[in-house]
């Protein structure tokens, strides 16, 4: 996949604010961090995973869910946190014509509630929090659970237990937990009712991606909460030259067969890759990291399985444990080409305008025609469309033919022009022939193969 610069995120620390609830006595802390904490502030405990609300019926009874929301509302209490700050199927939140959104919990029976938090993460617009919280016990005699769109809940048998509002603290992850009241709880309580409101954004995309809700029995024992410590396993080549640290911190289900089917290929072909693309004066780098990523990967483009950043490679997890028989293991080994080649990633001014699909060919002729030939992976089936700056597949075909009737050592020529500079004129040089007199003799040979 395409290179990026390494991203630079300011990290602010973690802080919150108290605020008077709306229920007489009730307290709202709110906590904050810029930063992936895993939802850990000093105000607001982290998200709990055995709470009341982890078997309660959770629904919509105002406004509707986005159709790129997770398990809608399920995800709001299956004790799990998102993968990062932009994994909508880690979500749930309201669609963009939804105005007030509302969300009814049922506990399925009267408890005394000690405690209501609620948490939210998104790398934009979406992240802050604004809501109205009702309970009810159900039983008065003018209680509807479902109070009607736009009508007042406090008429209709439910009291106000609190309001939260941290839309002044930007993108991030966000907490908050609306606790005490009289007795040091809320009352007594078998539904919740939240009535949310967007943030105001200028492109429309304000509905707040709720990642969790828990609610806090006063009688139950003292809930489990999610820890996220790090897993992170260091490993060497067997030349011992380089070494390598897999993060499988938020997919340790991946982490024994990730040890155990891609590690072995990473060991093997690191140091294959870094000889055969070798160039004098410059050297690969002799570490890196490979960390395993919940959710979209790149926020706004779905669908990327992997990219490589400086010394990082990111690679999606859901799209390992779809093509953990297909291509998972290659694709690995398209983004270790990345981190061989030997241009210093976040200086552009070393790239001397490379193109892009000189970048990705070379990557995936290798993965294509090395690693896994047998595979058929770069096979062009219509000759007559193909080009060859067509990249990726395409383009490490046309390679690989230039590898075996011109030159041998492509690979490393191609990655010189990192550091010497690209040029068209640079095929006439190494071949005699123009790159189009090259992609024209490529094609002939294609379909002449096509015939056979």
């Amino acid at each position: 996949m395409p290179l990026s610069k390494p991203l630079r995120l300011s990290v602010l620390p973690i802080w919150y604010a108290l605020v008077s609830a709306a229920c007489a006595d009730a307290t709202v802390s709110t906590g904050y961090s810029r930063s992936d904490d895993s939802f850990k502030f000093e105000s607001v405990p982290s998200p709990a995973i055995d709470d009341a609300a982890a078997g309660a019926e959770f629904k919509i009874i105002g406004g509707s869910a986005d159709p790129n929301a997770g398990k809608s509302p399920a995800v709001l209490h299956d004790g799990k946190i998102p993968g990062n700050d932009d994994d909508p199927a880690g979500n749930f939140f309201f669609s963009r014509d939804t105005g007030k959104g509302r969300l009814l919990i049922d506990l399925g029976k009267v408890i005394d509630v000690k405690s209501v938090a609620t948490y939210s993460w998104h790398q934009g617009g979406r992240a802050a929090q604004r809501y109205t919280l009702y309970s009810s016990e159900g039983t008065a005699p003018d209680f509807k659970a479902d109070p009607g769109e736009g009508a007042d809940p406090e008429k209709s048998g439910w009291r106000l237990a609190g309001k939260v509002d941290t839309s002044g603290k930007g993108p991030g992850q966000h907490g908050a937990e609306i606790s005490g009241g009289k007795d040091g709880t809320l009352g007594k309580t078998r539904y919740l009712l939240l009535e949310t409101q967007p943030n105001e954004d200028p492109s429309g995309f304000g509905q707040t991606f709720w990642s969790e809700i828990d609610v806090i029995d006063a009688a139950a024992p003292e809930v489990k909460r999610v820890s996220v410590e790090k897993i992170l396993d260091t490993f060497q080549t067997d030349d011992g030259k380089y070494k390598f640290v897999v993060d499988s911190t938020k997919s340790p289900d991946l982490r024994e067969w990730f040890e155990q089917k891609v590690v072995p290929e990473v060991k093997i072909w690191y140091p294959k890759i870094v000889d055969m693309l070798a160039v004098p004066g410059y050297s690969s780098p002799v570490s890196f990291s490979l960390r395993l990523q919940e959710g979209v990967i790149i926020p706004g483009n779905r669908g990327i399985p992997a990219y490589a950043s400086g010394g990082n490679i990111v690679v999606s997890s859901d799209f390992l444990r779809s093509q953990q028989k297909g291509e998972a293991v290659g694709c690995v080994i398209h983004e270790i080409v990345h981190i061989a080649q030997t241009s210093d990633w976040g200086n552009r001014s070393r790239r001397r305008g490379v193109p892009s699909w000189v970048v990705e060919g070379v990557a995936d002729y290798i993965r294509w025609f090395l690693f896994e030939p047998e595979s058929n992976g770069a096979v062009i089936r219509n000759p007559d469309r193909a080009k060859y700056n067509a990249s990726y597949r395409v383009t490490a075909n046309f390679f690989d033919w230039v590898v075996r009737h011109h030159v041998k050592h492509l690979p490393q020529r191609l990655n010189a022009t990192f550091s010497t500079g690209y040029k068209d004129e640079l095929w006439k040089e190494w071949t005699g022939k123009t790159v189009q007199e090259l992609e024209a003799d490529w094609k002939k040979s294609l379909a002449e193969s096509a015939k056979k």
